[in-house]
């Protein structure tokens, strides 16, 4: 069996130093893995480009939410300048509104129901 292997070997080296590998007898016994070496490369094409196109769009979804990130920080610290007691304030005897500020702190009433009451 070895000689069979060394003999093939031989024959396939005879083949490419003479040129011989490029006959049509060649290609006609590999037609099969020619035609599957073709499909996998444009598979492999294929698929680069998907990732491309993939990377591509993460990339942007990235600098979208970046950007989403710093404007919300930006209207969070607005809102939290708005709420201020002192600019609350400022905006009550801007707009003349005659509020008053509290000096009693807010307290809850309990109203005890019937059920509480006969126990």
């Amino acid at each position: 069996m070895s000689e069979n292997k060394g003999n093939k070997l031989g024959t396939f080296l005879k083949e490419i130093l003479t040129g011989d590998i490029f006959s049509k007898d060649f290609f006609a016994r590999q037609i099969g893995v020619l035609v599957l070496a073709i499909i996998l490369a444009f598979v492999y094409m294929n698929n680069r480009m998907i990732c491309e196109q993939s990377y591509k769009e993460i990339y942007k979804l990235r600098k979208e939410l970046t950007n989403e990130k710093y404007i919300s920080v930006f209207n969070e610290s607005k809102l939290l300048q708005v709420s201020r007691i002192g600019t609350i304030k400022e905006l009550v005897n801007k707009h003349q509104l005659n509020l008053v500020e509290e000096n009693m702190p807010a307290y809850r009433v309990q109203i005890k129901s019937e059920e509480n009451s006969k126990q």
